[in-house]
Formats: structure tokens, C-alpha cells, sequence
């Protein structure tokens, strides 16, 4: 999948306005978004941070010298969206380490309560996984459309992670 399609889909999917069916919605009285272009400015999020993009491209040497000239592991995006969300839905395990090292929450939730173990399950990354479960991280939690982590693996196939999960306690 394209990378600029696999990020967008990423943080819509932990801002909380992803689409929960597999099927399009096919109700005509139901608005659909504007297009970009037609969005005021107001309305759009502000361009990721530099800690932001570090987790994104996977760099942690750039991650490390950010937070130790004071950036905040815990930032949140507009969305509110965490670089720790961002780097383990990527699978970067290098940038996921080094944010739990300098202190980044394993359990911050975005708005729609996605945390950085719901989008490594979701996205098929073992070894994230491993790492946030080693750091702490909740099995138990909930999005707002009552998803867990487990639930995420499921639907996509990952039996991988979901053995990892179940094996970390993670309930049907």
C-alpha cells in the first residue's frame, strides 16, 4: 500500500472518524465531507511536528536529539494523536523504543480512545506489539466503538497478534 495512503489511513483511524463497516454506507441523506480544497483553513490540522514527522519516517536518532532539546514524547497532534501512536502503527520499533525510553505513555488515547497497541495490532506489527506489552500497555482497552487491540487483530487476520495478545491476556 502507498505510504501516504497507509499514514492517512492511520490517523483517521486514531483521530476516530474511521468507517467501522466493511461495506460503503449507501444512505443518500447521509453528508458526505467536503473535499480538502474546501475545507477552510481553520478547519485543518496543522502540519505534523518535528517529533511527529521523526515517528513517522522512522528516525529514531532524530527522535532522541528532539525530546533531549526538550520536545515533549507526550505531544498530541490536533487529532490527538501521539508520535508513539504514529511510529507503532508504522511498525518503526526503533522510534516506538526509544519514545517509551524518554517516556511516552503506552496507554495515551486519542479522542476516539485508539491507543499505540490498537494500531500495531491493526497494522501487523509483532515486534511493536511485544514492546508496548512489555512496556505495560492495556490489553483490556476500549475505542469508543468498544474495539480492542484483540478485536482490531481479528478483523484483519493477524494470528500472530492475536496469539501475542491472548497469551498477554486478552480477552474475546
Amino acid at each position: 500500500m502507498d505510504l501516504r495512503i497507509r499514514l492517512l489511513s492511520l490517523l483517521l483511524l486514531l483521530a476516530g472518524v474511521a468507517c467501522r463497516t466493511s461495506a460503503p454506507v449507501q444512505n443518500s441523506n447521509v453528508a458526505s465531507p467536503p473535499p480538502a480544497e474546501q475545507v477552510s483553513p481553520a478547519h485543518q490540522e496543522s502540519p505534523p511536528s518535528a517529533l511527529a514527522r521523526a515517528a513517522i519516517s522512522g528516525d529514531a536518532a532524530e527522535i532522541e536529539a528532539l525530546v533531549n532539546r526538550g520536545a515533549d514524547p507526550n505531544e498530541k497532534s490536533e487529532s490527538g494523536v501521539t508520535p508513539l501512536m504514529l511510529a507503532a502503527g508504522m511498525g518503526h520499533i526503533q522510534v516506538v523504543n526509544s519514545l517509551l525510553a524518554k517516556g511516552a505513555d503506552v496507554n495515551a488515547r486519542s479522542p476516539g480512545g485508539y491507543t499505540a497497541l490498537m494500531a500495531a495490532a491493526l497494522n501487523d506489527h509483532r515486534e511493536v506489539v511485544e514492546a508496548l506489552l512489555k512496556q505495560g500497555a492495556d490489553v483490556s482497552a476500549k475505542d469508543i466503538g468498544n474495539q480492542t487491540a484483540l478485536k482490531y487483530a481479528v478483523s484483519k487476520g493477524h494470528t500472530d497478534i492475536v496469539e501475542v495478545l491472548k497469551k498477554a491476556g486478552a480477552k474475546n
